[in-house]
């Protein structure tokens, strides 16, 4: 059971976010407003969203789908909501790309037929990933030499900056990104658009669903219970750290041998813990491939844990 504090989840909630866009009647009108051309919920499939690289780690994706234009061209498209910064995000947002641009050529069987997207929703100022005080909505990238050639056009990077969504001069959109950062239930905006008034109709329909809000209330306090361990977790190892500074030189063959055997304890202790929650979020209705995005568990495993 949880408690349902009747909050309205706004798309910034990871659930949210995910649920409106696998929605493709929803996916097609944002893609058809950003890309100024026509997207068909028709021509809209949705792909794995797991991608597993060298040594057996995963990429998990918010959103990915594939997108036919025009009849021919197809488009692997992805979608990342991200509320914080962190040090390293512009790297990840390369990677991410890059992993699915390479496996789309390794599909395609042949250069020219692999074109990626990425477009990621930033909840943060623009300035902590740029030394700029100009601002804007919407920043592109693609490869490109210093002269300003392109060396391919089909694979961009598109961030988004919500905290400048006034600037956008798309105004659907501009409404639209309303709908991404926090919300009033009683106070929700008026909207002349109407793909931006079809949108907060879905998003008042989701926020009814009770199914859709627990699991929303499982996902944060998974979250949490892993940001208290991460920080108990470091806590400790401070603690550890200067008592082992001071009996290091003493006993160096005995501390290391310690070190090695809690290094393998902890790693155990990951794991179970990993298994803990995963049976708790099954216990409480939520299916199996939400548990592998929350856990890093692939389906395999938890096939054979939740039986």
């Amino acid at each position: 059971s949880y408690n349902d504090d009747n909050r309205f989840f706004d798309l910034g909630y990871d659930v949210y976010f995910k649920n409106f866009f696998l929605n493709n009647k929803m996916l097609a009108g944002f893609l058809s407003l950003l890309w100024d051309t026509k997207v068909n919920p028709e021509d809209i499939t949705y792909d794995n969203t797991e991608s597993v690289i060298p040594e057996g780690k995963k990429i998990i994706y918010d959103v990915v789908a594939n997108i036919t234009l025009h009849g021919n061209e197809e488009i692997n498209v992805n979608l990342e909501m991200q509320n914080l910064y962190h040090k390293y995000l512009n790297d990840r947002m390369a990677y991410y790309a890059m992993r699915k641009y390479s496996e789309k050529l390794e599909k395609a069987g042949q250069f020219g037929n692999g074109w990626v997207e990425s477009i990621w929703f930033l909840g943060f100022d623009e300035s902590k990933l740029y030394n700029t005080k100009k601002e804007k909505w919407l920043s592109e990238y693609r490869l490109i030499n210093e002269d300003g050639n392109i060396l391919t056009d089909k694979f961009r990077i598109n961030q988004i900056f919500l905290k400048n969504k006034d600037m956008c001069p798309i105004m659907e959109l501009q409404e639209f990104f309303k709908l991404c950062t926090s919300l009033d239930r009683d106070n929700l905006p008026e909207f002349s658009t109407e793909y931006a008034k079809e949108a907060k109709k879905m998003l008042i329909k989701m926020n009814n669903d009770k199914t859709l809000r627990a699991e929303s209330f499982s996902h944060e306090m998974f979250l949490m219970d892993q940001k208290a361990q991460f920080k108990s977790a470091r806590e400790e190892g401070l603690e550890e750290g200067i008592a082992k500074g001071i009996e290091e030189g003493l006993v160096k063959g005995k501390a290391e041998g310690k070190a090695e055997g809690k290094a393998e304890g902890i790693q155990e202790g990951k794991i179970d813990e990993k298994l803990s929650i995963a049976k708790t979020l099954y216990s409480l209705g939520q299916t199996k491939e939400f548990i592998a995005k929350a856990t890093g568990l692939s389906l395999d495993e938890l096939n054979n844990i939740l039986k």
